[in-house]
Parts: C-alpha cells; sequence; structure tokens
C-alpha cells in the first residue's frame, strides 16, 4: 500500500523528537550506545540500533545539515548532531523484518531554548535512506497502468523504497511539537506539508500534498522513470493526511480526482459522443 512509506514520516519525526530533545543532553554518547539504542527503541516501537557513532558539536557551515556553506549567523546558539549507521527492524514479526536503513541523519538544535525546555530543531535531514517491503514508485506506476489500460508495472522490481531526501523542522513547546517544511522524495515522488503533535496523548495531525516530481529534475540521475514518465499525472495533486496516533498512524491518500480525471471523465465522454451519434442517426438531428 502507499500508506505504508508514509509510515517511515512519522519514523523521522519520531527521530527529530528522541534525538533532539534526549541525546543532546550527553556529554559523551558514545559511553550510552547501548542506553540509547534501547530508549529510541522503546519510543518508536521498533528496534533501532546504529553502526556508526553520535556526534555533538557546535554547529558551522562545515556540519551544516543544509550544505549551505554561506550560513554563518547565529552559529554559537546552535549545536550539530549527527548519527551513522542506523538500522530499524521488527523484531516482534517472524522471521524478523527490516524496517528502514539510514546512511546519517543530522539535525540543528537551537542551544540556547534547552535551557527553557523548548526543543527547536532548525533542520533535520535523513540521507542514504532505503525503506523496506514496499515500493510506492511501483505501486504508483501499477495503479497509472490500470487507469491508462497500459502495461508500466515491473520497471523497478526491488520491493524498497529509496528515499533520496528527507527533510523538515520542527520545535517542541509545552508538549506541543510543530513541523514545518516536511518533505520527503523518492524516484518519482515528492511530498510536502507540515503539521502538529500533541505529545500528550501522541496525537498526530500532519497534511501532505504528493506530486509526480518535474522530468527536468530527473533527468540528472539514473532514474529508471524516465522512459517510462507518467506525464498525465504530472502537475496532479495527491492530498495525504495523516491522523491517529504516533504508534498507530491512520493514512489516507486521496486519489478520487485523478481516477475520476483520467479514468471516469474520459469514459463519460465516450458514452455522451457514442448517445449523440446514435440520436443524429435516429432523428436526424441538425447538428
Amino acid at each position: 500500500m502507499l500508506n505504508k512509506v508514509y509510515k517511515f514520516v512519522i519514523i523521522f519525526i519520531s527521530l527529530i523528537l528522541i534525538v533532539g530533545g534526549y541525546l543532546v543532553f550527553f556529554f559523551d554518547p558514545d559511553n550510552f550506545k547501548t542506553e540509547i539504542e534501547e530508549y529510541v527503541s522503546s519510543k518508536i516501537n521498533y528496534t533501532f540500533v546504529y553502526d556508526g557513532k553520535i556526534d555533538i558539536g557546535i554547529y558551522s557551515p562545515k556540519t551544516n545539515a543544509n550544505g549551505d556553506e554561506n550560513d554563518i549567523s547565529n552559529l554559537e546558539s546552535k549545536a550539530f548532531i549527527s548519527i551513522s549507521g542506523i538500522r530499524i527492524f521488527d523484531e516482534v514479526s517472524k522471521p524478523a523484518s527490516r524496517i528502514a536503513n539510514i546512511g546519517s541523519l543530522g539535525l540543528v538544535v537551537n542551544k540556547n531554548k534547552l535551557v527553557e525546555k523548548i526543543i527547536d530543531v532548525d533542520r533535520a535531514e535523513a540521507q542514504d535512506v532505503v525503506y523496506f517491503g514496499t515500493n510506492v514508485d511501483e505501486i504508483l506506476m501499477k495503479t497509472y497502468s490500470l487507469l491508462k489500460f497500459k502495461n508500466f508495472g515491473g520497471i523497478n522490481p526491488d520491493n524498497n523504497t529509496v528515499i533520496n531526501k528527507i527533510y523538515s523542522n520542527a520545535i517542541i513547546i509545552n508538549n506541543k511539537m510543530l513541523i514545518n517544511n516536511l518533505y520527503f522524495e523518492t524516484q518519482l515522488i515528492q511530498s510536502s506539508g507540515s503539521g502538529t503533535i500533541n505529545l500528550t496523548n501522541k496525537r498526530i495531525k500532519i497534511d501532505m500534498i504528493g506530486k509526480i516530481r518535474k522530468i527536468n529534475d530527473m533527468r540528472s540521475s539514473n532514474n529508471v522513470y524516465i522512459d517510462n514518465y507518467p506525464k498525465e499525472l504530472a502537475g496532479k495533486e495527491l492530498p495525504i493526511l495523516i491522523r491517529g496516533t504516533l504508534d498507530n498512524p491512520d493514512i489516507t491518500i486521496d486519489m478520487k480526482d485523478i481516477i475520476k480525471k483520467e479514468l471516469i471523465d474520459p469514459i463519460k465522454d465516450k458514452l455522451i459522443e457514442k448517445i449523440q451519434d446514435e440520436l443524429k442517426e435516429k432523428f436526424e438531428l441538425p447538428f
């Protein structure tokens, strides 16, 4: 299902909360590796391990999660946190199943606001991400195949979603997490939005809009969907609503407008044309 990959968005948001609000208080987090893994695992309801290391340092252009070497304002008030070699899997299932691999997770945190018990993450970004068990791009292409009565499926046989980019910023005030500029991008799809999480009852409300990436943006990489680009879907919006709780989100992807425009309307127009042609023949209408 398409909505499975959006559950990774929830995991990513949870990591913003946990890493930004908990790990920053460790003087040397590498001495607490087991404790950190157990704590994060208990919060995201999956087993969390990391093979790399956690670095906490002063935010500077060289360690900018945004990659912007010209951003040197207010450096003294910000800390950079990075964690590498993250693996997330489900040990409850038999056999244990992989959920996601994250090459690196970087956060820029406002240190001054921490003393006021406000967690302000200027930017959180994950790189080299693979979400296992669902290929969201292939699912969309197969759905598109049904709409267009063409066979576009099977372009990429891997049942995993490669996420090119995923980033966001967030601020936590009075047990409420405000999420802005949430964005993720696969080989075919890009989604952006914003929302809130009530940390007291873990209720979540996130609204996103998904779109097919522009073909010119896809040409710069070795993208498997270039030759079968679904041009009819270009510019179409897929409203995505994430509700419920952090540990059990309800994700709805609204495709009714695309189905109506791409499938129902063309059939309806052809039926009307056929009826008009038959009426002309029977009644010799002058039009």
